[in-house]
């Protein structure tokens, strides 16, 4: 009825007309929030999810509502910028009158907008991102903090097992019902597929932390949807299987070596899968000799130090492998998404650069375990960073090529020895410049930041040596 009073779809008086209709509408659930919290005084949780909820709800109609991204970028812009403003002048107490540190309220726009991009074209897996984001997340929040009783640290974050099994059954009901309703999917792969995809995106919800989970939910769940939903029943169960056993492994590991946390077993197993699926088994190999070599290594250091051993949670499991993770996504998305040079769409080009990402790592906790040995430190620097390469490249290298296809160029092995000795060594450098102190969480962005410029330097020559030509040199 109001939509017929509006000037046309796509217009720009009709995008203006609709923007302002949202922006009107994205205020009155503020102010039905605010109202609420000065007259009863809910929890201040309650009244947030209540804006979450609201301004999800206005969100899903956006592909049948407005035409240009610009336009819901500009709504996204409108409506963030006063509530940000209200948070630095300590108004709007039933958005902000929470203990724990969060960024949600720009994190869900920004999640939407993406999600906008990418998915205003597929309303089906839209309306199903959007509410994994706004109802299981709700869900998830109001009922956990109301019966939660067993908790989990995700770095300054308390969640509940509770919460997370609202999000996970609410997740599966919400994606089951569109895919049978709205699609032309085999129904026992509708199945499937929501069961998978609930796991997966529970996980990524219970280890977000800092309103974070409000980008990574919905942009993840449209991901998977694109990726598992063309995918026979036979291949998903085998994915769902394999998943499985990926969880139960990292939960056995986090609870005889009291190496991970709860939520450090889930952040790594989400990073072995994302191997499994999206690169194949052969790339589990080298995440997982890394994983032990850190088992290893770290207990030698709780031993020389006396410092308490093990207890690594998603921070540390995300800065040691996030290099990693995106050679597997560019790895992937060359061979399935990206038109790209035949070199790049063929076979795996960023297999070699991988596994020097994750000996990388290994080689830079191997420096600091000898710099906790009184013997080792009084060697030289160079000494210690020759043994610390040595070992992360021994460790990870040789059967994480191997694995691949038991035969592997000498350019492989160069490429990935080059990998992992220059990100230590760039590690050592930005140490040196940044002058933070050490043993924080700087040591790890230092890391991570270190392993990143090692793999950008030394990707053109890798790529020009497989004969890419759109990369090679004159």
């Amino acid at each position: 009825m109001i939509a017929s009073l509006l000037p046309a779809f796509g217009t720009p008086a009709g995008e203006l007309a609709r923007a302002g209709l949202l922006l009107v509408a994205f205020g009155l659930v503020l102010l039905i929030s605010e109202t609420w919290h000065r007259r009863a005084s809910p929890p201040v949780e309650w009244t947030r999810k209540l804006v979450h909820l609201g301004f999800g709800v206005l969100a899903v109609p956006l592909p049948w509502l407005i035409a240009s991204p610009w336009t819901v970028l500009g709504i996204a812009a409108l409506a963030v910028g006063p509530i940000l403003w209200a948070r630095r002048r300590g108004l709007l107490p039933s958005l902000f009158g929470v203990e724990r540190a969060s960024r949600g309220e720009v994190y869900f726009p920004i999640g939407v907008v993406l999600l906008f991009l990418v998915g205003s074209r597929e309303p089906v897996f839209y309306v199903i991102s959007l509410f994994t984001l706004v109802v299981c997340d709700s869900l998830a929040a109001v009922l956990g903090q109301a019966y939660g009783r067993h908790q989990y640290l995700v770095t300054s974050d308390r969640r509940s097992l509770e919460g997370s099994a609202v999000f996970l059954f609410s997740a599966f009901v919400g994606i089951q019902l569109p895919l049978l309703l709205m699609t032309d999917i085999e129904r026992g792969a509708c199945v499937l597929i929501a069961l998978q995809l609930a796991l997966l995106i529970t996980s990524f919800e219970a280890i977000g932390a800092g309103g974070s989970d409000n980008l990574t939910v919905p942009l993840a769940t449209y991901y998977l949807l694109v990726k598992l939903t063309p995918r026979p029943v036979e291949s998903v169960s085998l994915q769902l299987a394999v998943q499985l056993s990926i969880l139960l492994a990292m939960l056995l590991v986090a609870r005889y070596t009291r190496f991970l946390t709860f939520s450090g077993a889930i952040a790594a197993h989400l990073m072995l899968y994302a191997a499994f699926s999206l690169g194949g088994p052969p790339w589990i190999v080298a995440p997982a000799l890394a994983l032990a070599a850190a088992i290893l290594i770290e207990g030698a250091m709780a031993r020389a130090s006396g410092w308490p051993a093990g207890g690594y949670h998603v921070r540390v499991i995300y800065y040691v492998s996030i290099v990693a993770v995106l050679l597997i996504f560019a790895d992937n998305s060359f061979s399935t998404l990206v038109p790209g040079p035949l070199g790049l769409t063929a076979g795996h080009p960023f297999h070699a650069l991988y596994v020097g990402a994750l000996a990388g790592p290994v080689a830079i906790v191997s420096y600091w375990t000898m710099e906790s040995m009184p013997r080792v430190r009084k060697r030289s620097w160079s000494y210690r960073a020759l043994a610390s390469a040595s070992l992360g490249y021994a460790t990870v290298a040789p059967l994480g090529l191997w694995a691949m296809s038991g035969e592997q160029t000498r350019m492989e092995f160069v490429t990935a020895a080059l990998v992992c000795a220059g990100g230590l060594l760039l590690y050592l450098g930005l140490r040196r410049l940044a002058s933070r102190p050490r043993g924080t969480i700087w040591d790890l962005r230092l890391l991570a930041l270190g392993v990143l410029l090692a793999t950008l330097v030394v990707l053109p020559f890798h790529l020009h040596w497989l004969g890419v030509a759109a990369w090679g040199f004159e």
